[in-house]
């Protein structure tokens, strides 16, 4: 049944008497029935539209974790990358001992000191 004006009317009426406290038990009854219509009616209607907003939670719930499954594979890329900067340091800080103790050794052996090109 479609919610209507007639019905309206009578459902503000029966609202009002039953604020004032005035309302009959037949009149009690008649606004339990009116207010199940009023949500039968209503929830007719949005039914499409709970419908499209559960199909969107549920889009959005895919999309959420697809970024967070994307979220993951970056922070594993990051810490990837983060540890090779680490080992090129460190391999740097190696290379330039080696390099000191190949200049000392040079010197040592030949009493001159090696000067290492300057980089343009």
């Amino acid at each position: 049944m479609n919610w209507n004006v007639e019905m309206q009317s009578r459902f503000d009426q029966l609202r009002a008497a039953e604020l004032a406290g005035r309302l009959t038990p037949r009149e009690e009854s008649e606004l339990t029935k009116l207010v199940a219509i009023l949500e039968a009616d209503e929830a007719h209607h949005l039914a499409p539209a709970i419908t499209q907003m559960r199909a969107e939670q549920t889009a959005l719930r895919e999309q959420l974790h697809a970024l967070q499954s994307e979220n993951e594979e970056l922070a594993k890329l990051l810490s990837q990358q983060e540890q090779l900067v680490a080992d090129a340091r460190r391999w740097l800080t190696q290379f330039q001992q080696r390099h000191l103790l190949i200049l000392q050794a040079y010197t040592r052996l030949t009493g001159e000191v090696l000067v290492a090109p300057s980089s343009s």
